[in-house]
């Protein structure tokens, strides 16, 4: 399985279905979950809130997803991703990809991990149509987790579209 998913799988940071009121609450709900299973601390939550207000959203990275991130000096304990589906969609201000559904939070604890086990994963996932339309379906945490791991096993197997 993916280095991604089984991050993801075993820290227990995956929501689905969420209400958010805006961007703000949506990046802070899957922060709250990655600062509870000790990947970060607050001030990296705080970190991604700041980089949006002054340099925009940058971390919308795809139609409909999101990838909240932001340095690994900026409190990061240990490399770790959570997952965050939103019943509805929230505007970030990315005029191409608005609105977000899915949020991907990513936090590794050094520019290397972050380029090497997150970035391609995760490009990979946001270019599966498949597999992100599945996760916007699913309706438990374990269905999604289920979807995870057949976007990893397909991943693994080199059978993405």
């Amino acid at each position: 399985m993916s280095t991604f998913v089984e991050r993801l799988v075993s820290a227990h940071t995956i929501a689905v279905r969420r209400s958010a009121g805006d961007w703000e609450d949506a990046v802070r709900q899957g922060g709250a979950m990655m600062v509870a299973a000790g990947l970060v601390e607050e001030r990296y939550i705080d970190a991604i809130v700041e980089n949006h207000k002054t340099i925009g959203p940058y971390f919308v990275i795809a139609p409909g997803i999101a990838m909240p991130h932001a340095k690994p000096d900026k409190g990061v304990l240990q490399t770790g991703y959570a997952l965050v589906t939103l019943s509805e969609a929230v505007e970030f201000g990315d005029e191409e990809n608005d609105p977000v559904d899915i949020l991907i939070f990513a936090g590794a604890i050094n520019q290397q991990e972050h380029n090497q086990e997150a970035i391609p994963q995760i490009a990979e996932l946001c270019d599966s149509e498949t597999y992100t339309e599945a996760l916007r379906k699913a309706l438990s945490i374990d269905e999604a987790i289920l979807v995870l791991r057949q976007f990893a096993s397909a991943m693994e197997a080199g059978e993405l579209e």
